[in-house]
């Protein structure tokens, strides 16, 4: 393990930031002495000359630090305003939701007595006539987080909820951005909607533009019964395909690293907009970012330490994301697949299966098992249910989704260029849709398909990953010391001399 994380040391520093901010959720005093016990390492590392690599390690821990400490500096001066009432303009930065006798929405100051531009606030309403983009003239009756709600709300770096009861709407005016982005949302919507059957469209408005505001509460609860709710969140899988679809039509005309390069990185920005900027999405685009560095530099870099940069970065910037349950299961999710699942179906691939087809289905059960068992901890404490038909399910929808995806985004450009080609497209993405509903529905609704856990299953679950973990470094350490004992043989045989490899 320890040798592992000496040659991965961006997935140390991931791992170890978010511990810190864990710990400075819990404890403002521990996350002050921790930062000085890092300072002193930092000079005391800079002093004995050790690699590089693990002092910005130590830097990138203080940053995260010094984050959090930060971020309890801004909470302590919004919480001075418990109690009072604004009156300014506010943009929606994120739709409002039903909840039956009312609204929720998160705003963002925008030109406000009191509040600084970019505050973030959790406002309730009785009226829901606004949408993501707007601009709104609000008073807003401001209030403390509820410690009940702390953890969710510092994720989404909302330090301050608010009662609205009247307020002005101004139509795609919250920003040149923010409005431009919506009317592609919409016209997303819209064609989907108008092109397919109701049912076909909302799942691929949730594939494409991660708004699941469609789905029945029937198709959602099958989707989370037969495990592959991740479909529906925008996220590595989703850029992949498109980052994919648009460097392939890249490299048809021209291909330069460059290019490549700014390709990527404007794809990602481009989808991490349109789905809202999750922290899925910002995730799996940071982790795109960096590997779009690589190719201008040059260099190679290991999917673990590229994944523990990503998460050291958004933590330095948000360290409460932490505590956001869909970004844990995004990051233990890719953790399984990078640390677990590529090994395995490597080994497999070249010592064991040759059949094209039987590698592709072991390859997807072994991506959803790594996967799942990754993060089975938070499922057991956070949900308490897990899926038994997960595997099967996942094996039968994952390419039907990267289809859709594909004839979707293809379907959707070229239906504002030339029409008719772009219906057939869409015809296509929307049978291809309907086999993964089918499915969905079929497996999701088996009485069997989740069961659920018992009150020990989380300390199961720690103690099962842990032991899968074990195993895999021991078959990893047995495969290399079989390689040093055949390379040690060949030695000898060449009149070499003995190695010291035991």
């Amino acid at each position: 393990m320890v040798d592992y994380l000496k040659r991965r040391p961006m997935l140390l520093c991931g791992l170890c930031a978010s511990a810190l901010c864990v710990i400075g959720f819990y404890s403002r005093t521990a996350i002050f002495f921790l930062g000085l016990m890092l300072i002193f390492l930092f000079f005391f590392l800079m002093q004995k000359g050790v690699y590089p690599v693990y002092i910005f390690v130590v830097f990138m821990l203080i940053a995260a630090s010094v984050s959090v400490l930060n971020t309890y500096n801004k909470i302590d001066e919004v919480s001075g305003l418990d109690g009072a009432t604004v009156k300014g303009d506010f943009t929606v930065v994120e739709a409002p939701v039903n909840h039956g006798e009312y609204y929720s929405a998160v705003v963002k100051a925008l030109n406000c007595d009191g509040l600084k531009d970019g505050t973030r606030i959790m406002v309730f309403c009785n009226d829901g006539a606004f949408e993501y983009g707007d601009k709104i003239l609000a008073t807003v009756k401001l209030s403390k987080i509820n410690d009940k709600y702390r953890a969710s709300d510092y994720s989404e770096k909302i330090y301050l909820t608010g009662s609205m009861n009247g307020f002005t709407v101004y139509r795609g005016e919250g920003g040149f951005v923010i409005s431009r982005v919506n009317k592609l949302r919409l016209y997303i919507v819209d064609t989907l909607f108008s092109n397919m059957n109701y049912k076909e469209a909302a799942t691929l408005t949730a594939l494409t533009v991660g708004d699941r505001s469609y789905l029945s509460d029937e198709f959602y609860a099958n989707l989370k019964a037969a495990g592959v709710s991740h479909l529906m969140v925008v996220s590595g899988l989703h850029l992949a395909v498109i980052v994919s679809l648009v460097n392939k039509l890249i490299e048809k005309v021209i291909y330069n690293r460059y290019l490549k390069a700014i390709t990527v990185l404007l794809t990602v920005l481009f989808m991490a907009a349109l789905c809202g900027f999750t922290k899925s999405i910002i995730r799996a685009g940071l982790c795109y970012i960096i590997y779009a560095m690589s190719i201008v530099l040059k260099r190679d870099n290991t999917p673990e330490n590229t994944l523990g940069a990503a998460v050291t970065l958004i933590l330095i910037a948000g360290p409460f994301a932490i505590l956001s349950v869909s970004f844990q299961l995004s990051v233990l999710a890719s953790l399984g697949i990078t640390a677990a699942a590529l090994p395995v179906t490597k080994y497999l691939k070249e010592n064991v299966f040759k059949n094209t087809w039987i590698i592709y289905i072991v390859d997807l059960a072994v991506v959803t098992l790594s996967a799942l068992l990754f993060t089975l901890p938070v499922t057991a404490w956070i949900f308490g249910y897990v899926s038994v038909v997960a595997v099967i399910a996942n094996i039968l929808v994952a390419y039907a989704v990267t289809l859709a995806l594909y004839f979707a985004a293809a379907g959707l450009v070229f239906y504002c260029i030339f029409p008719l080609i772009g219906q057939i497209l869409l015809v296509a993405a929307s049978l291809v849709t309907r086999y993964v509903n089918f499915i969905i529905n079929m497996l999701g609704s088996l009485p069997f398909a989740a069961v659920r856990l018992n009150d020990y299953s989380f300390i199961f679950a720690i103690l099962l990953l842990f032991s899968v973990i074990f195993v895999l470094f021991a078959c990893k350490r047995r495969e290399d010391m079989l390689k040093l004992k055949k390379m040690h043989e060949k030695i000898i045989s060449e009149g070499g001399g003995k190695l010291k490899w035991q």
